[in-house]
């Protein structure tokens, strides 16, 4: 279930931009206005994008989870809060931080706080601590190298956006004296076939001989992207959507919410993983 959201998330956030003719709708109390288009906003963001090395961000998802019917119906939520260092080529990354759910053992589902801390860098591999044992773990070289491709085609903007040419008229393109805003509420399957395209891309890697997406409905998708109007950097993504599936019979009803918010644009020249960590760390048995 974890690698299928995993997937899904990347689909979701595929739904970044489309071309348009008009220009973006000011907000209230909005002086410096721009009339470019969302099409000339969309092009210059990519070229941008081409000239960032390196970034941080900070995310904040929550998970409402719902698993079942009835007097067997099981609910739990799970929040995220992480701080990611990425640098682009080669591609490497720091991620810290923690995840808070329910303690499945505790009748009484006291809430659990999980710390996070993981490496990935090309040529040296993932590695994930163990907070438990104060141990790190390394993934089998085989794994890592899908995610790396995995990695790779999901940073396709171009082929995203010719992918998004049918959902112009979903995207509502607005504008602040800073950022331009691009937001989406949609409802029902419409764009189930946009995710499915993504989870098709990685099925074979996740050794996945099922789609998961045959068995999903997407209840509402609610989207927000902003784009600095100076550096064309963009900045956050607000991102909810609600969904059910079934998994072994069973419904499970998932609420997410999700906010990242990037800054500090190419001041990583590098992310070493320290030489303890990578003489130390067992690999992951397969």
């Amino acid at each position: 279930m974890n690698k299928f959201f995993k997937v899904l998330s990347v689909g979701a956030l595929a739904l970044t931009l489309a071309a348009c003719n008009s220009s973006a709708t000011p907000t209230k109390d909005t002086t410096n206005k721009s009339k470019l288009t969302l099409e000339q906003v969309y092009e210059k963001a990519v070229e941008r994008q081409a000239d960032i090395k390196s970034s941080s961000a900070k995310m904040e998802i929550t998970q409402e989870s719902k698993v079942g019917s009835g007097e067997q119906s099981m609910e739990f939520t799970i929040d995220s809060k992480m701080d990611m260092d990425v640098v682009i080529d080669p591609i490497a990354m720091h991620l810290s931080g923690s995840m808070t759910m329910p303690d499945m053992a505790d009748e009484g589902q006291k809430n659990t706080e999980m710390p996070i801390d993981m490496y990935m860098k090309k040529d040296q591999g993932f590695f994930m601590k163990n907070e438990d044992t104060n141990s790190w773990y390394k993934l089998p070289d085989e794994q890592f190298d899908s995610m790396m491709e995995q990695t790779a085609s999901s940073a396709d903007a171009k082929a995203q956006l010719e992918q998004l040419k049918n959902y112009i008229k979903d995207f509502k393109f607005e504008q602040t004296d800073d950022a331009y805003v691009l937001t989406l509420d949609a409802k029902g399957d419409k764009f189930k076939e946009l995710i499915d395209s993504e989870i098709n891309k990685s099925m074979k890697d996740m050794g996945l001989e099922e789609n998961p997406l045959d068995k999903l409905t997407i209840d509402k998708i609610h989207y927000i992207l902003q784009i600095d109007k100076k550096t064309f950097d963009t900045t956050k993504m607000d991102m909810n959507f609600d969904l059910k599936m079934k998994v072994e019979d069973q419904e499970l009803a998932m609420k997410t919410k999700s906010v990242v918010t990037y800054t500090d644009f190419n001041h990583l020249k590098t992310i070493d993983i320290p030489q303890e960590i990578i003489d130390k760390a067992q690999t992951i048995a397969q």
